[in-house]
């Protein structure tokens, strides 16, 4: 059966971000998520995690969260001689962080909250210099994007609707460009372009300095994710069970069915697109000439919201029925799987080797729903648990 309309609504329950899916027809059973936003910053490869109130910066060579040091390189002390971490936190029941922040420069972050306010922090300190925040002025619903910016602006995507472009100097609205429904992802900025997706089924193109738009395409469903770039064109799923290749100038190439919604943006290396679906399904697609399938393999019996992440000849999914899976990119199959306690719907992220950080091979950290296991990292190869970061 045909999905007849698909619509998110997001809702705060007990500190914590819902996702709820509600589905006017047939299709796959709603999901309710709270997960966590990650991603790595500087040469050391930190990670910075955020969720619900805290914003922590996390060691992977070993997920300690990393010490606070003075200006003489020593740790800093609390009043009980406990060394300081590195960790912000929100200032009240609506102050929670559930977007990746933007590296302002090496001395500062700037910080999105849920609440659509922005906060500076001073990474040395881990100090937020403007407790109160900035809001953006005029606008209701919440944000759960990720953020983009460039020397100039800063992109907000709203949960209910429109994208809006910020001074990146005092936050201020300096345009806004209308949607039907809720942008849940960021967007990607390519060329003077945003190129990004909304809930009432469309990709938008729209000039990043003015806010006009260049064109839209119509997904024919739902898009929560930031379309990927690779060898001029544009590569999006949507929840109308589909993959599309779409020119610059919006023009759709080419098409791929899938089983089910596709949630998490695709991966591409080399010649081949690697993408997952709410159904357990992952597939490899060529795509330098047209696009053919080269395999697909039903993995999970639950959703695989993260994009793929492809190391050699390894494509790592993790999944909602709590198992991280490693499959041989040449065929799917399915070489071995972990457990975890909680499920997945953050995405992976790849830490390199690092003789100097004592990191001896590449691991993968996946992040969960679980305050027990909020990162768990997994050497690539062999898939051996090295470390857990629980929060506090």
């Amino acid at each position: 059966m045909k999905i007849a309309k698909a619509f998110v609504q997001l809702r705060l329950v007990s500190m914590a971000l819902v996702l709820i899916l509600l589905v006017a027809a047939c299709g796959p059973a709603p999901l309710g998520t709270s997960w966590a936003a990650v991603t790595l910053v500087g040469n050391d490869q930190n990670i910075l995690l955020s969720f619900n109130n805290q914003t922590i910066l996390v060691n992977p060579s070993d997920g300690s969260a990393v010490k606070l040091l003075n200006a003489d390189g020593e740790i800093r002390l609390d009043d009980q001689g406990n060394p300081r971490i590195w960790k912000v936190t929100g200032s009240d029941a609506q102050t929670l962080f559930f977007s990746n922040p933007i590296v302002e420069d090496e001395e500062t972050l700037i910080i999105g909250s849920y609440n659509q306010k922005f906060f500076r922090v001073d990474v040395p300190t881990a100090r937020i210099e403007n407790p109160e925040g900035v809001a953006i002025e005029g606008y209701t619903g919440h944000m759960v994007a990720n953020l983009v910016a460039d020397e100039n602006q800063i992109y907000v995507g709203l949960s209910n609707h429109d994208l809006v472009a910020l001074d990146r100097t005092d936050f201020s609205v300096r345009w806004t460009f209308p949607t039907e429904h809720g942008v849940w992802s960021a967007p990607l900025l390519l060329d003077g372009v945003l190129y990004f997706t909304s809930l009432d089924h469309n990709l938008y193109a729209v000039d990043a300095a003015t806010g006009d738009s260049v064109w839209r395409f119509d997904l024919e469903g739902a898009a929560l994710a930031t379309p990927v770039y690779h060898d001029g064109r544009l590569y999006v799923g949507s929840f109308a069970r589909k993959i599309f290749v779409i020119s610059l100038s919006g023009e759709k190439l080419y098409e791929y069915q899938t089983v089910d919604w596709v949630w998490g943006s695709p991966t591409i290396v080399d010649d081949t697109l690697y993408a997952a679906d709410l159904g357990g399904n992952v597939y490899a697609v060529y795509i330098n000439d047209g696009i053919n399938e080269r395999w697909r393999a039903k993995v999970s019996e639950k959703a695989i919201r993260p994009s793929p992440l492809v190391v050699d000849n390894t494509v790592i999914v993790a999944s909602s029925d709590q198992k991280v899976y490693w499959l041989s990119a040449d065929n799917g199959f399915t070489n071995f799987s972990r457990e975890l306690t909680s499920p997945v719907f953050s995405d992976l992220l790849l830490i390199d080797a690092n003789e100097t950080l004592g990191i001896t091979q590449p691991m993968v950290v996946v992040s969960t729903m679980s305050p027990a296991e909020m990162l768990v990292a997994f050497t690539v190869e062999q898939g051996e648990r090295r470390w857990v970061h629980a929060l506090q």
